[in-house]
C-alpha cells in the first residue's frame, strides 16, 4: 500500500494557522523594539523607529525587523543589514529634514484640501516611507518624531487621497504600456503589464478602504482582511489571478478590471463589476483610465487629453459596462442610494447619453467589438 506518511517537503511547507502567524509577528515587532533600543544606546541615536509589514498586521513567519534611524540634516549613512540575536534586521537611515519634508506636504493637502495637482502625488518610494513612518512603532525619540507622526495621523485621511492618486496613475502608466503592446502584437507583453495594472488599482481599493500600507507582495492578504468577498468572488479570482497564458480576452478583462478598481476607490461606490464582454451591449473603452484629483474625476487615455465627470458620472461610465441602458441606470441608482444623493431616473438617463456622446463607450454592434481586439497597428511595427 502506498505510504499516507507526509513527504519532507510537505512538512517544511505545511501552512501555519492564523494563530501562529500573528503570535510570530507580536515577536517579531517585540524583537524589533529592543533591536531599535540596542541599536540606539549603541550608537548614540536620537530618533529610532521600527516599521514595515509585521507593523501593518501583515508578514509572514519569515519577515524580518525593519529599522529606521532619522539623523539630523548634515548627516549621512547608507542602508545596512546587521544580525540580531539570530534574526536579520534592516537598517535605514533618514534625514529629519526630508522627513519633515515629505510629512508637511500631506499634512498640508489633508488640512487645506488644495487639489491633488498642486501637492503632486510622492513618488512610490516616497509614499512607502511616509505610510511605514504612519503606521510605525516610535521606540527612541527626542519629541521630534512624535509630533510629525501627529500631524500625518490626524490629516491621515488627505494623505490617503494623495496615495489613492499615486496608484491610480501607477496603473494609467501600465494601461498605456498594456495598450502599446497590444497594438505591437505582443500579448505576452501586455499580460504581464495588464497583471501589474491590477496590482496597483488593487492597492488603489485597499488605500481608500483604509488599507494603505504600499507593497504589492502583501496585497492578497490585504485584499482577505479588508475585502474578503464583498466585490463578488469573481472579482477576487480576477485579482489574484497569475496569469496563465496571456489571451488578449484575458489582457481585456484585465485592462476593464482596473477601471473598476479605480472607479470605486476614488468615488467610494462598490459596484456589481462585470468582467467580461457582452455581445450585443456596449463596452466601455478600455483605453481609458480613471484619475481623481480633490472631488474631480478625470478619464483619460492620452497625456494631457482626457473628459472630466461628477462622482456619480464616474460611476455611471463603470456600470454602464456590459449592461443595456437600463439595467446600467438601475445598477447606478442602486449604488447612489447606499451612499449618495438621491437623484431622479431621468437625470441619471441624460447624464448617460451624455457619457456616450462624449465617445467614453462603445457601441453594441459587432464593430465595437472588433474595435477592442487592438490590431497590430503596420505604421508602429
Amino acid at each position: 500500500m502506498p505510504s499516507t506518511a507526509p513527504s519532507p517537503t510537505d512538512e517544511i511547507l505545511a501552512p501555519a494557522g492564523p494563530g501562529t502567524v500573528a503570535r510570530h509577528l507580536e515577536a517579531i515587532r517585540a524583537r524589533g523594539r529592543a533591536a531599535a533600543h540596542h541599536i540606539a544606546g549603541t550608537h548614540g541615536f536620537r530618533r529610532v523607529y521600527t516599521a514595515g509589514a509585521p507593523l501593518a498586521g501583515l508578514g509572514s513567519l519569515r519577515s524580518d525587523i525593519d529599522i529606521f534611524v532619522v539623523l539630523d540634516e548634515e548627516e549621512q549613512r547608507e542602508t545596512e543589514q546587521v544580525e540580531y540575536e539570530g534574526s536579520r534586521v534592516d537598517i535605514e537611515y533618514v534625514r529629519l529634514p526630508a522627513l519633515r519634508e515629505l510629512v508637511e506636504a500631506c499634512r498640508d493637502h489633508g488640512r487645506t484640501g488644495a487639489p491633488i495637482s498642486a501637492v503632486a502625488p510622492p513618488a512610490r518610494a516616497r509614499a512607502d516611507l511616509v505610510t511605514r513612518f504612519l503606521l510605525s512603532e516610535i521606540v527612541v525619540d527626542d519629541g521630534r518624531l512624535a509630533e510629525l507622526h501627529r500631524q500625518l495621523t490626524e490629516h491621515q485621511e488627505g494623505y490617503r487621497a494623495l496615495l489613492v492618486a499615486r496608484h491610480a496613475l501607477d496603473a494609467q502608466n501600465r494601461c498605456e504600456d498594456v495598450v502599446g503592446a497590444l497594438l505591437n502584437g505582443d500579448v505576452e507583453s501586455a499580460g504581464y503589464q495588464s497583471r501589474e495594472m491590477v496590482y496597483r488599482a488593487a492597492e488603489a481599493l485597499l488605500c481608500a478602504a483604509g488599507d494603505p500600507y504600499v507593497n504589492t507582495k502583501w496585497l492578497w492578504q490585504k485584499w482577505r482582511r479588508t475585502l474578503g468577498l464583498s466585490l463578488g468572488a469573481g472579482v477576487w479570482g480576477a485579482v489574484r489571478d497569475l496569469g496563465g497564458t496571456d489571451t488578449r480576452d484575458t489582457v481585456l478583462r484585465n485592462l476593464w478590471l482596473t477601471q473598476d478598481l479605480l472607479v470605486m476607490a476614488a468615488t467610494g461606490y462598490h459596484h456589481t463589476a462585470i468582467l467580461a464582454a457582452r455581445a450585443g451591449l456596449p463596452l466601455r473603452d478600455p483605453r481609458y483610465a480613471l484619475l481623481t484629483d480633490s472631488g474631480r474625476y478625470h478619464l483619460t487615455k492620452d497625456v494631457g487629453e482626457g473628459i472630466e465627470l461628477s462622482r456619480e458620472g464616474a460611476l455611471l461610465w463603470a456600470v454602464a459596462h456590459g449592461r443595456s441602458k437600463e439595467d446600467a441606470l438601475t445598477e447606478a441608482l442602486r449604488c447612489y442610494g447606499v451612499d449618495g444623493p438621491a437623484v431622479a431616473r431621468e437625470e441619471v438617463s441624460a447624464y448617460y447619453d451624455h457619457i456616450v456622446a462624449a465617445g467614453l463607450l462603445l457601441g453594441a454592434g459587432d464593430d465595437a467589438h472588433e474595435d477592442v481586439r487592438f490590431a497590430p497597428d503596420p505604421s508602429r511595427v
